[in-house]
């Protein structure tokens, strides 16, 4: 039988399988905003549940709650965290109440399956309440944020090895390409030789940089502003919560959770999110000019550079015959634009916030959770799909810097600037390669060239 629920504006009829109540009935109408409720956030709905569960304990601890309470409580949050239930989180990722609505549907769907649990039915709020038992020491100020750092960290890991996995597969081909040699570019303009190898492990390096500051800044996320109820003070919380509620939710998920040094910071300050939000974008725009390099370098030989191969993946035109898109380290570029725009939005969310709180969280989770999906996924697609599959097209790259002038440079201290100039110049007046007509006169042979140009891509360090 359909129930009905009355709050201070008046009385509303629920779904009979309804697990949420009016609170979140009011929400899903007034803020259908886009395509993905919470429930699209598994990890922040676990974190949603963690937290609740803690707090039961924690209040059962210490008298608050009753034992059966407590236990029915902790036992509806228990399925949710196995998986269960999550149809009934239907608040919208981008619900305008600065996070109630969030926290509200969960703290009705733990009460009316704690009350099934108990043998009442849903919605006898006299036995067990959403505001009076399952929200009892807490406030939508402290559970909410609480709730999206725990939830990043959660989804911290497949990042961090997706992006070191990435790292990884340019490492694995900078070792490949180690001994091709062929000629640097700046202001895309012929500059020094090199090998290609050195190119990828700059590559690597930057990436696993990336990757280092990513898990640094998540890592600041252990430090909840939970215990800190409305605004900081800790009103509503008995003595004693706050200590037991971190035990509980710490070895619940085995982190090192701590509260806040000043609650009040904790609760008006969104930096945290902010920071993990700008290393997001950071690593995207490391990985987006990489792929736009890979772009380059892969122009085709007779009409581009033309030194490295793309795995082909799929035709590049519906008109054109044969064509072959760099599309992966496109959808990378894309990838770098999209999480940029987001972390615009974390910044400008961030730096809205009002007094004692800021109430746009649910839209810096929704933008962080989307920039560390996208980049989880891409990055691994990106490694195993296009840089695993790259190949050296050696002598193209050895035609390339061969045909440069740039790399007269090189002979300058063994043969002097003017005799070099002079080279230069015949090459210019005959059409011919620099190379070629170094060797023509007898300087040096083709093998001796080679030789000093890859002493001169890896010359004694200087340091």
């Amino acid at each position: 039988m359909p129930r009905s629920e009355t709050d201070s504006i008046g009385t509303r009829v629920l779904p009979d399988t309804a697990l949420y109540g009016v609170n979140t009935l009011r929400a899903v109408e007034n803020f259908d905003i886009s395509p993905l409720s919470i429930a699209s956030e598994p990890a922040f709905i676990r974190a949603l549940a963690a937290i609740k569960k803690a707090a039961a304990q924690a209040n059962g601890s210490i008298g608050v709650l009753q034992p059966e309470q407590s236990e029915a409580i902790a036992a509806a949050c228990d399925e949710i965290l196995a998986g269960q239930h999550y149809s009934q989180f239907v608040v919208n990722m981008l619900e305008g109440s600065g996070g109630t609505s969030i926290n509200m549907n969960t703290n009705e769907v733990i009460a009316n399956r704690a009350l099934q649990i108990l043998g009442h039915a849903a919605g006898q709020y006299q036995h067990l309440s959403p505001n009076d038992h399952v929200n009892t020491g807490q406030s939508t100020n402290d559970v909410v944020p609480s709730a999206v750092k725990l939830a990043v960290l959660e989804k911290a890991p497949a990042l961090i090895s997706a992006l070191g996995h990435l790292a990884d597969a340019f490492q694995a081909k900078a070792e490949e390409f180690a001994d091709v040699l062929k000629i640097g570019r700046t202001c895309m303009q012929a500059a020094q030789p090199m090998t290609l190898g050195q190119e990828f492990g700059g590559y690597a390096a930057a990436i696993s940089r990336a990757r280092g500051k990513v898990e640094a800044a998540v890592s600041d996320l252990q430090v909840l502003p939970l215990g800190g109820t409305a605004i900081g003070t800790g009103l509503g919380a008995q003595p004693g919560y706050r200590a037991a509620v971190y035990r509980h939710l710490s070895a619940s998920l085995n982190l090192p959770l701590r509260p806040a040094e000043d609650m009040f910071d904790g609760m008006q300050n969104a930096d945290s999110f902010a920071r993990v939000s700008s290393e997001l974008r950071i690593a995207a725009e490391v990985i987006g000019k990489i792929s736009l390099d890979l772009i380059v370098l892969s122009s085709g030989t007779k009409s581009g550079i033309g030194e490295i191969k793309l795995p082909a993946v799929q035709p590049g035109s519906s008109i054109m015959p044969g064509k072959i898109n760099p599309v992966l380290p496109m959808m990378m570029q894309q990838a770098a634009y999209a999480v940029a725009g987001n972390d615009t939005a974390v910044s400008m969310a961030a730096l809205g916030g009002q007094l004692e709180i800021n109430h746009f969280e649910p839209v810096i989770a929704s933008r962080l959770f989307d920039s560390m999906d996208i980049l989880t996924r891409g990055c691994r697609i990106f490694a195993n799909k296009c840089v695993s599959g790259i190949h050296a097209l050696e002598e193209q790259a050895l035609e390339n810097l061969m045909g440069s002038s740039a790399l007269a440079t090189v002979f300058v201290p063994q043969f002097g600037y003017s005799k070099v100039s002079q080279i230069v110049k015949q090459a210019e007046a005959d059409g011919k390669d620099f190379a070629e007509v170094l060797a023509e006169m007898g300087w040096l042979s083709k093998s001796q060239i080679l030789d000093a140009l890859r002493k001169a891509a890896c010359p004694p360090s200087s340091a």
